[in-house]
C-alpha cells in the first residue's frame, strides 16, 4: 500500500509497515489502496566476496521496494530491475541480479541470480579458489482475504579449493593434493509455501502456517534433508478490550521438523516437535509475555522431553524513551547438516556424523535500550545459556609420509555455561553520517574441554556511513575478534605430540568503499576489503585471503 500525508492538526506520528518508514514530523495520515507491492525482501547490494563467512555484509546501498532513503527520509522509487556487476583482484567477478515486478494486482513475482568466485589462484598461503552461486525465485499473492500467500524456491552452490596445508612448510604432490586436499561442493536446495496473516482483527482467530523443506548434500552423496511444519493461532479477544486499552494477545505456536542424513551406506532420521502456547499483554508503559516451551525429539536410540520457560517483560518510561527488559528462555533444536556447513564450508563428513540436539536448559536475556535525542541508539545488555550438547569445530588429521595434515574438521560437543556482556550503539548525525558500533565479551566455560574452541572472547564491530554529497558517499567496515583458540595435534618426525590448544591471532579486518551516483539508474562502486592484508586464520591452517581491490557498476530499470 502506499502512504500519503497531507496537514489537517499538529501531530506527531510514527508509521510503521512492512519496511518500517519513520515519519518523524507529519500530520494525520490517509491511507489510499492501490497496487500492492510483493512480500519478498529486496536486495541491499551486499558485497562479501569473502571465501569464507568472515564478517558481517558491507551496505553499499540499501534498496526496497518502498521504503525512505537514509538521506533526509526521502521516499525510493520503487524498481522492477536491480543489476550489479563488478571486478575484483585475481579476476574475481561480483555479480548481482533481482526482478521484482507484480503479474497481476495481486500476484507479485521475483526472480534473483548471485555470483561471486576468483578465477586465479589465491598464493597468499596456498593456491585456492572458491565460487558462490545462488539462485531464487518468489512468488506473492494477495487477494486471500485475511490472508497472504507466499512461496520460495531456492539454490545455493559453493564450491571451496582451500588446501589446509602450507606448501611451503610441507610440499605435496599433485595426487597427494587429489586425495587429501579435494575440492569441497555444497549444494542446498529448497522451498516453503507460507500462509501470512495480513492483520489481527479483534475477536478473530487467524491462523497462519508454513510448508518448508530444505536438502543439502555435497560431492560424496551425503546428503540431509529438513522438513518442517510451522502453525500459529493467534486471538485477540474482543470481551478484554472493553476492560481496558491494553492490548492482550493469545497465541499457540506448533513446529514439526522431520531430519533425514544419509551418507554411503548409513541412514539416520529424527523427529522434533515444539509446542509453546503463551500469553501477552502490552500497555502505555509496559509489555508482559508469559509462555511455556514444550518440545521433544525422537530418533533411534535417542529421545527426550524438555519443558523451558517461555518469559519475558519490559518496563518503559520517559516518554518510551527509556526501555528495561528481561527474559527467560531455553528449549531444544536440531544440529544439521545443512547448518554445519554453512558455518564451517571445511567440515567434512563422509560416515554418520554424531549431529545431537543442542538443548538450552536456561537462558536469560536482560538489558535497558534507550534513544537520546532522536540522534543515538544505545542499547546494553547480558545473556546467560546453560547448553548442553553446544557444538564445536575440531581438526581432523592424515598421515602423509609420516608427517601430519590437520585441515579437515568434524564436531565435538560440550556441556557449556556462556555469559555475554554486549554493548550497540547507533549514531546519525544530519542525515550524512551513520555510524553503528558493536561490542561483545563472551566469557564461555565448557565443562571438559580447555577452551571454547573457535570462539571469540572479546568481539567488535564498527560501520561508518557518510553520504559527501547527493552524488558521492563513502562506508568503512571494521571487524574484530581476539581470544580464540584452535585444540590441534602436532608431531616431530615420526613423533607423536598429541592434542594441544593454540591461540589463534586477532582477527583485524578494515574495508573501504565508495559509490558515486551518475544518475537514478546508474552508479558505481568500488571497494578494498581488508585493507591492512591481515592473513588471520578464521579456522586452522585456513587463513583468509590478503588485501583484494572491486569495482563496478549498478543499475536500475
Amino acid at each position: 500500500m502506499s502512504l500519503t500525508a497531507f496537514a489537517q492538526h499538529d501531530e506527531q506520528v510514527t508509521v510503521e509497515g512492512k519496511y518500517r518508514p519513520k515519519v518523524n514530523k507529519v500530520n494525520k495520515l490517509q491511507l489510499q489502496p492501490e497496487t500492492p507491492q510483493p512480500s519478498y525482501n529486496y536486495p541491499n547490494s551486499e558485497v562479501n566476496p569473502i571465501e569464507a563467512k568472515q564478517k558481517f555484509a558491507l551496505d553499499l546501498e540499501k534498496i526496497a521496494p518502498t521504503g525512505f532513503a537514509a538521506k533526509k527520509d526521502q521516499l525510493v522509487t520503487p524498481t522492477n530491475n536491480f543489476l550489479m556487476a563488478g571486478l575484483g583482484t585475481r579476476i574475481s567477478p561480483v555479480f548481482l541480479y533481482k526482478h521484482n515486478s507484480m503479474l497481476t494486482k495481486t500476484l507479485g513475482l521475483g526472480v534473483g541470480v548471485k555470483h561471486n568466485s576468483s578465477w586465479l589462484n589465491i598464493k597468499d598461503y596456498a593456491p585456492s579458489s572458491y565460487m558462490n552461486n545462488a539462485f531464487d525465485v518468489n512468488l506473492s499473492y494477495e487477494d486471500m482475504g485475511m490472508y497472504r500467500l507466499e512461496g520460495r524456491v531456492f539454490f545455493d552452490n559453493d564450491m571451496n579449493h582451500y588446501y589446509g596445508v602450507n606448501l611451503v612448510e610441507m610440499p605435496l604432490t599433485d595426487e597427494q593434493i587429489e586425495a587429501f586436499c579435494p575440492r569441497q561442493v555444497y549444494n542446498t536446495i529448497g522451498a516453503f509455501v507460507k500462509l501470512d496473516a495480513k492483520g489481527y482483527p479483534l475477536g478473530v482467530p487467524v491462523d497462519p502456517g508454513a510448508i518448508k523443506y530444505r536438502y543439502a548434500f555435497d560431492q560424496f552423496g551425503c546428503g540431509d534433508g529438513l522438513l518442517e511444519f510451522d502453525y500459529s493461532y493467534v486471538l485477540y479477544p474482543a470481551a478484554w478490550y472493553k476492560k481496558g486499552t491494553s492490548s492482550k494477545r493469545i497465541k499457540v505456536d506448533v513446529d514439526l521438523d522431520f531430519n533425514h542424513y544419509k551418507c554411503l551406506d548409513s541412514l539416520r532420521n529424527r523427529g522434533f516437535g515444539r509446542l509453546n502456547p503463551s500469553f501477552e499483554m502490552a500497555g502505555d508503559f509496559y509489555r508482559l509475555h508469559l509462555g511455556a516451551s514444550v518440545d521433544g525429539f525422537v530418533a533411534k536410540d535417542d529421545r527426550k522431553v524438555t519443558i523451558r520457560p517461555d518469559v519475558s517483560g519490559s518496563l518503559f518510561v520517559l516518554d518510551k524513551k527509556l526501555e528495561f527488559y528481561a527474559g527467560l528462555n531455553g528449549g531444544q533444536s536440531l544440529v544439521t547438516f545443512g547448518d554445519i556447513i554453512k558455518e564451517n564450508p571445511f567440515v567434512w563428513q563422509l560416515q554418520v556424523p554424531d549431529f545431537r540436539v543442542k538443548n538450552v536448559k536456561l537462558g536469560f536475556d536482560g538489558g535497558v535500550r534507550t534513544n537520546i535525542a532522536e540522534i543515538v541508539d544505545l542499547h546494553l545488555g547480558v545473556r546467560y545459556r546453560h547448553t548442553e550438547n553446544d557444538p564445536f569445530f575440531v581438526l581432523k588429521y592424515e598421515f602423509v609420509d609420516n608427517e601430519i595434515i590437520n585441515n579437515k574438521f568434524g564436531l565435538l560437543y560440550d556441556e557449556t555455561k556462556l555469559v555475554t556482556i554486549l554493548t550497540d550503539v547507533r549514531v546519525k548525525l544530519r542525515n550524512s553520517l551513520t555510524a553503528d558500533l558493536g561490542f561483545a565479551y563472551n566469557n564461555c566455560k565448557p565443562t571438559t574441554e580447555e577452551y571454547a574452541w573457535y570462539r571469540p572472547t572479546t568481539e567488535g564491530k564498527l560501520k561508518l556511513t557518510y553520504d559527501f554529497n547527493d552524488k558521492l558517499s563513502f562506508n568503512t567496515s571494521f571487524l574484530y575478534q581476539g581470544g580464540r583458540y584452535a585444540l590441534v595435534q602436532g608431531d616431530s618426525g615420526s613423533n607423536w605430540m598429541g592434542w594441544g590448544p593454540e591461540k589463534l591471532k586477532d582477527v583485524v579486518d578494515l574495508s573501504l568503499g565508495a559509490d558515486y551516483k551518475v544518475n537514478d539508474q546508474i552508479s558505481a562502486f568500488a571497494l578494498i576489503d581488508n585493507v591492512a592484508c591481515q592473513k588471520y586464520q578464521l579456522y586452522y591452517n585456513y587463513p583468509v585471503t590478503g588485501i583484494q581491490f572491486f569495482a563496478g557498476v549498478k543499475l536500475r530499470f
